[in-house]
Parts: structure tokens; sequence; C-alpha cells
């Protein structure tokens, strides 16, 4: 019995890790025009809870799928995040983009500038999200429900 549990387990981690990166391919921006080549892309990452894969010795686990889910006990729910400056031959940048909430009563970023950083919705509602580098930006839409004793969290990565 024990190792169908553990194999039921691993199972439906593996359905959920496929699940939340199927979009990943998505998950830069997108440039358009006779310069998109040239242009730099901002991909941003969630952690995934580490209940997940805590008897797993898996570590950190990092997604960026097109809508990121989050649920949590009480009113308010922290996700982190971080943000990675693409250059236009896939490298890594090194840059930390600026975390612009566009309604700072819901959505804090902690700190405001850096690659990784900590999200916290306060209550429910819409909001949106710049990251922001120079000469170039990132839009993510936020949205919070609550349901019942527990919020719920969508960011959605637009293209």
């Amino acid at each position: 019995m024990p190792i169908f549990t553990h194999t039921a387990r691993l199972f439906a981690f593996t359905a959920l890790i496929t699940l939340l990166s199927a979009g990943a391919s998505h998950a830069t921006q997108k440039w358009t025009g006779p310069d998109a080549a040239s242009l730099p892309a901002i991909k941003v990452s969630f952690k995934l809870d580490p209940r997940l894969t805590r008897s797993m010795y898996m570590g950190e686990r990092w997604v960026s799928p097109p809508t990121y889910t989050g649920v949590r006990d009480g009113k308010e729910i922290t996700v982190d995040a971080r943000a990675e400056v693409i250059s236009a031959r896939g490298k890594s940048e090194g840059i930390g983009p600026k975390w612009i909430p566009s309604d700072p009563d819901m959505v804090t970023v902690t700190p405001a500038q850096g690659k990784e950083v900590k999200i916290t919705v306060r209550r429910a509602g819409e909001s949106s999200l710049k990251v922001a580098a120079p000469g170039f930006s990132r839009e993510l839409f936020i949205k919070a429900t609550l349901q019942g004793s527990a919020i719920q969290v969508n960011i959605t990565q637009k293209p």
C-alpha cells in the first residue's frame, strides 16, 4: 500500500508540473516588427509551494505558466516571484527590474526593485503589476477573490 501511495503522489506531482509549465514557452515578452530579433525580453517565474515537493528531495521549483494560481487561508497572500531580463541572444543580462503595482493598496512588492521579490496581495480585486527594465517592460494582471476563509490569486502574464 505505501508504494501505491508514493506512486500516486509522484504521478499527481508530475501531472501538476506538466500543467503548470505547459505554457512556459509563452513566458517571455513577445515583440513584433523588423527589430524583434534584437530586442530583449523579461521572463517572470513563480515559486511553487514547497509543500508540493517536501518529501521528494527536489529543492525549490520555479514555474512560468501563462497564469499562476495560488490559494492561502486568510485575506491576503504572498507569492515569491522572480524576473530575468534575457538578451536577444538568450543570455541573462543580470538586471534587477523595477516592480510597479498600479494599486499599491491592493498589491505590494518587496523589494520594489530586484530579480527576486515577494508579491503580497492584500485584498480581493483586480490590479496590474509592471515589471520594468531600461527601455521595455512586462505587464502582469492580478485578480484576487475570496473563497470562504481563503483568498485565491491568479497572476496572468500578458504576452
